[in-house]
């Protein structure tokens, strides 16, 4: 496998940067505008959007199903196909590298409205306006969006607009899942064919009562899969012509090797890494054509590691060749942006798909599955550098000290990854979620800290925020917001609370009340989902899909596990809780009257009772006092969203996948109990203490997260921040025995920003001089000048931990 004369040395100089910029805080207000949502050279896509109304206006009338696999089909058979002169891997779900996916099935509204402002305006041309004004005749009133305002209706749907929600915040949001990349490389798509044409006999003969549902489905996971195989044949063909154009031999021995594994992947089951690599991306890169999509949440080693094992035992490739084609398939992951609303920008600031990949961990039957392609992902990660895709390292009481140890290594260079996953943490949780112990040790992460079952019929998303501090301070107004409507519970007058349990009731009831509001907006939405968007060729990929003759949205795996909601400011809260059973409850230093003066006037003329707020005792110190009541707020927080159901029956539950939405939410929100003022970011994940407020070192902090149960609530972040030498020289020993303590402890998650403050002071003033710095901002790393000032001070304000 010899490298092309024109791939440059550095493979990262090719990097697409699709990210989006955190332009606007929550609620529309500019901020950093002029920066523009994206890089001047990036363009909004129209191609897809073009060829799918061509589809759906020649199949009116047709069953939803089968339009949406005919439409896959003549996407992927008309859609503009490219190979870079640098590629060994091929797939793309736009017409160019510098493109943006835009679903106009899901929303065309806020696309159409940014295009014509100046932070996003060079994303079309007058021409594009043109032709996305045509699209958008045929659209309106058929988009997923349209159709959700029209039908919401009433009092309770109508929340799904702010600030009418309270505490709760809806979005269609992207959908997340984890195809079952080990079954298909199994089968091929001939195989998974096979099994439905076998499926269409069996209830030709059987004729369940379903019949018509099951067979439309069927047919539709055929057209589906046949499509993909016929896009990879394009992508052959289109090597093929190429290799005969060039005259140069290594030019035309690489367009070859692409020609040959696209002859037979996904078709057919792949017998080399090249074609293990390339099913598996025509296979991510097909999701992202057929539905708005976000993650990744392969299990990389345990995946790819058996066919590179085989390669070097066969002489059919060196380490360093391998090494190369990771390389070429972090470049392909840079390509799948998406297009962000200005609003969902403050939610995203820095992302491009929020990719991520999983290594380490065990198997199904308990066995850590390291292998070398494990650390193959950490040198290709390191050289990289790139924000997308990060790195999720499962972490066991028999994960290899060198493999920490290398871990360790890639998170000084200030990637911000891997972050360290807890199996001693999340198993238990996920026994709690009657998930079977087979399933449950094959768990991954496909982006934040999103927990995946790989293969299982888990088709979901983060159907919005749960601002934990709104609902607190509905608790203190008796459900009113400051004009005086009902927006929340009912709940009793604060002056009457005789003591922080009473308190404590009307929160968690705020939060019963609201929570389950949501989830009765997404479970209605999640019936429009299935009746207006199926998606036939994500189906194929799941267990029991083929086998029930049921598309993803009709049935559900029997667990919590799919129906996630974002959670934000539960430390925040417990801060709060803490001074107010402190100075209000117990010392009587400050009265509830004054105290919610303060909180109206936002601190103005009550500085002397901030301050008490403030020095009240706080979560991340290993404080008793704090810590108990920051149990308390946890798992009554988690208990009381668990009461909420979704269409099938199963719990509803909390995720701490908060990305840059603390950020968000904060910039919105009003003073907090805790000292916090209006508009100032939330605690920037559901572990981390308030920025500043841990004083005594991180093993403190972790103390603190541990008295949380992840067992008893759900899977959380916790952010730290060291100076880079605090991993280096004899400290990296000293570090590699903190990570193994976090382990020990039983906190479910972990990551570092390992950064000088400085840098990203002289970041500040100069970006052009620090285009390629990373952070770590909540789940994903983020180029550092791509975030808001607002943002990156967020960032900066963490606390500095050392040994």
């Amino acid at each position: 496998m010899a490298t092309h004369p024109h791939q440059e040395k550095n493979v990262r100089d090719h990097l697409v940067v699709k990210t989006v910029r955190n332009i606007r805080k929550h609620g529309g207000r500019e901020e950093d505008a002029d920066k523009g949502m994206y890089r001047p050279d990036i363009r909004l896509d129209l191609e897809r959007s073009i060829l799918l109304t061509e589809s759906y206006k020649a199949t009116e009338g047709e069953p939803m199903v089968l339009r949406r696999a005919k439409a896959l089909d003549h996407i992927l058979s008309n859609m503009t196909l490219y190979i870079q002169n640098w590629e060994k891997i091929v797939g793309n779900n736009v017409a160019t590298p510098q493109g943006l996916f835009f679903g106009i099935d899901m929303n065309w509204r806020s696309v159409r409205r940014i295009v014509d402002q100046d932070e996003a305006k060079t994303l079309l041309d007058d021409e594009g306006r043109k032709t996305l004004d045509e699209l958008i005749e045929y659209w309106k009133g058929k988009s997923m969006s349209d159709i959700q305002q029209k039908m919401f209706t009433g009092p309770v749907l109508e929340c799904w607009q702010i600030p009418k929600g309270g505490a709760g915040t809806w979005s269609h949001w992207s959908e997340l899942g984890v195809p079952d990349y080990e079954k298909a490389f199994e089968l091929g798509f001939s195989g998974l064919i096979k099994q439905c044409r076998a499926r269409l006999v069996e209830i030709d003969q059987t004729v369940p009562l379903d019949y018509v549902d099951q067979k439309e489905f069927l047919q539709a996971v055929i057209i589906s899969l046949e499509a993909v195989i016929k896009f990879a044949r394009r992508f052959a063909a289109l090597a093929w012509e190429k290799a005969a154009q060039t005259d140069d031999p290594a030019d035309r021995a690489r367009l070859e090797a692409v020609a040959k594994v696209c002859d037979r992947a996904p078709e057919r089951p792949p017998e080399t890494l090249h074609e293990a690599l390339q099913s598996f991306f025509f296979i991510h890169v097909v999701r992202y054509i057929e539905f708005s999509t976000l993650g990744i949440g392969v299990r990389f080693d345990k995946v790819f590691g058996p066919y590179y094992k085989k390669d070097l035992e066969a002489g059919r490739i060196a380490r360093e060749e391998a090494l190369e084609l990771l390389q070429l398939l972090w470049l392909k992951f840079h390509e799948l942006g998406l297009i962000y609303s200005p609003t969902l920008s403050a939610i995203y600031g820095g992302v491009a798909a929020l990719q991520a990949i999983c290594i380490g961990g065990v198997d199904e039957t308990g066995k850590d599955v390291t292998n070398e392609m494990t650390y193959l992902v950490l040198d290709c990660a390191e050289k990289m550098r790139s924000p997308e895709p990060t790195i999720a390292l499962r972490y066991h009481d028999g994960t290899p000290r060198e493999l920490i140890s290398r871990a360790v290594d890639v998170i000084r260079t200030g990637v911000g990854y891997p972050a360290f996953f807890n199996d001693k943490a999340i198993l238990p949780l996920l026994e709690r979620w009657e998930v079977p112990l087979h399933d449950a040790r094959d768990y991954s992460i496909s982006g934040c800290v999103y927990l995946e079952l790989p293969g299982k019929n888990i088709s979901h998303r983060a159907y919005g925020g749960f601002i934990l501090p709104a609902a607190l301070l509905y608790a203190l107004s008796q459900g009113r917001d400051a004009a005086g409507n009902l927006v929340g519970a009912p709940t009793p007058d604060p002056m009457g609370f005789a003591g922080i349990e009473d308190l404590m009731d009307a929160y968690e009831e705020q939060v019963r009340y609201m929570f389950q509001r949501l989830c009765t907006i997404e479970n209605t939405c999640q019936t429009l989902y299935e009746r207006h968007l199926p998606r036939p060729f994500y189906s194929a990929l799941l267990e029991g899909c083929i086998e029930k003759g049921m598309e993803t949205k009709k049935w559900g795996y029997p667990s919590p596990v799919a129906n996630i909601c974002i959670v934000l400011g539960p430390v925040n809260v417990s801060d709060a809780m803490a001074a107010i059973q402190k100075n209000v409850f117990e010392e009587k230093t400050v009265a509830m009257e004054d105290l919610l003066a303060a909180l109206a006037s936002n601190w103005e003329g009550y500085e002397h009772v901030r301050r008490l707020m403030i020095n009240a005792p706080k979560f991340g110190n290993d404080d008793d006092y704090a810590d108990r009541l920051a149990v308390e707020v946890q798992h009554r927080s988690a208990a009381a969203m668990e009461k909420a159901k979704n269409r099938f029956g199963v719990s509803c539950r909390g995720d701490g996948s908060g990305i840059s939405a603390t950020y968000a939410a904060g910039a919105f929100l009003p003073a907090t109990p805790d000292g916090r003022m209006a508009g100032e970011p939330l605690s920037d994940a559901t572990l981390s203490p308030v920025f500043g407020m841990d004083k005594k070192g991180p093993t403190a902090v972790l103390k603190s997260a541990s008295k949380i149960s992840t067992k008893e609530t759900f899977n959380h972040l916790l952010n730290q921040k060291f100076l880079p030498q605090a991993l280096s020289g004899d400290m990296k020993e000293v570090f590699i025995d903190y990570i193994r303590s976090w382990g020990d402890l039983g906190v479910s998650q972990i990551q570092f920003n390992v950064v000088d403050p400085q840098t990203l002071l002289n970041a500040q003033e100069n970006p052009e001089e620090h285009a390629d710095l990373l952070v770590r901002v909540a789940g994903y790393s983020a180029y550092f000048v791509d975030l808001s000032k607002g943002l990156q001070d967020s960032i900066i304000a963490r606390t500095e931990q050392n040994f």
